[in-house]
């Protein structure tokens, strides 16, 4: 079987709003999150709007829910764990997903196993700890929140619960990492980082560690992504 490609696209990755454009071989879109403005997520389309044939959300705040109801009102379908929490898989076009809860400070959150053109990507964010495994799913992608380090964080300010609890610190993202790596894992994209408590270098240089044949990066808005099945690895 010849490569499938797929393209990962970044439209906002942070506090100030999460969104990612799933791209399969024959341009069908998945969005992972919407919490962006709905204009912002029309340009990452590029104003193609009939290609994204779904779009999921891993929770209710707006950082990724934004334009949950702007979406609804062109059409596209949009999974979301208030209304559909007892529906564990689901098909959106060729995305065939899982879904599954993990810890978010008491906030109903999701992560997703995507599984598209021989593929398989697992997306988590906004969790404090993964109580799956994957490694027998032998995944080829992970899109997963390192939000900070602990040694940036100030515990005396005032907010130091809020910052922390309900993320992902880089040592918890480092053990989801080792657990779920095998010879197909091919990319890592770290996302949701902290823009004060966390060094997008140091990150990425530990995360490498543990997974050293996988590319690691980290995601920005603006960024894009060629994934393929297979070994080969695109970068």
């Amino acid at each position: 079987m010849g490569y499938q490609l797929m393209k990962l696209k970044c439209l906002g990755s942070g506090s100030s709003g999460n969104c990612y454009l799933l791209t399969s071989d024959n341009g069908e879109t998945l969005l992972l999150d919407a919490g962006l403005p709905i204009m912002d997520i029309k340009r990452g389309l590029n104003w193609n709007i009939k290609c994204a044939v779904g779009a999921i959300c891993t929770h209710t705040h707006k950082d990724h829910s934004l334009s949950v109801s702007d979406l609804k009102h062109m059409g596209i379908k949009v999974w979301q764990p208030q209304l559909d929490h007892s529906v564990r898989e689901i098909q959106m076009g060729k995305f065939h997903i899982f879904c599954f809860q993990v810890p978010h400070n008491g906030t109903e959150n999701y992560g997703f196993l995507i599984m598209v053109d021989g593929q398989k990507l697992l997306y988590l964010t906004d969790l404090e700890y993964c109580p799956y495994v994957f490694k027998k799913q032998r995944l080829d992608h992970m899109l997963i929140e390192c939000n900070y380090q602990k040694k940036y964080v100030d515990i005396d300010a005032p907010n130091y619960v809020h910052k922390v609890k309900g993320h992902c610190e880089l040592e918890t993202c480092k053990g989801i990492v080792e657990a779920n790596k095998s010879d197909a894992l091919q990319n890592i994209i770290l996302c949701h980082l902290s823009r004060d408590n966390a060094v997008p270098s140091e990150c990425v240089a530990k995360v490498k560690k543990i997974a050293p044949m996988a590319h690691v990066d980290v995601a920005q808005g603006g960024k894009e992504w060629i994934l393929r099945n297979g070994k080969e690895c695109p970068f």
